[in-house]
């Protein structure tokens, strides 16, 4: 039996949007032609505490954990950004900000 990469990518595809949805995860999916979200604010601004941290780290699972509506992060100067976070950033076209104040 021979499968077209296609046909594999859809069913790959359909099975991790299942489990994301079983998980409670929810995907945006973009309007067909490109364009943004109409659901996302490129406005939004948040700024993440992390004066409990001795040396703040922003990780990729923080950045996903942020609603749809956010279009920048402030987090203090000295933070460390993880290649996961600067990718996840990436591709939800997020911009990153440093504060002046270390934490």
């Amino acid at each position: 039996m021979e499968i077209s990469i296609e046909k594999l990518v859809q069913i790959i595809v359909r099975e991790v949007l299942a489990e994301l949805a079983k998980r409670g995860v929810t995907v945006g999916i973009p309007p067909a032609g490109g364009g943004t979200s109409p659901a996302r604010d490129p406005a939004a601004c948040v700024s993440i505490d992390m004066t409990g941290y001795r040396t703040p780290v922003l990780t990729e699972s923080r950045v996903r954990s942020l609603g749809m509506h956010v279009g920048e992060i402030t987090v203090p100067a000295g933070t460390i950004c993880t290649i996961g976070a600067r990718d996840a950033l990436q591709q939800r076209r997020i911009k990153l900000t440093f504060t002046g104040n270390t934490h």
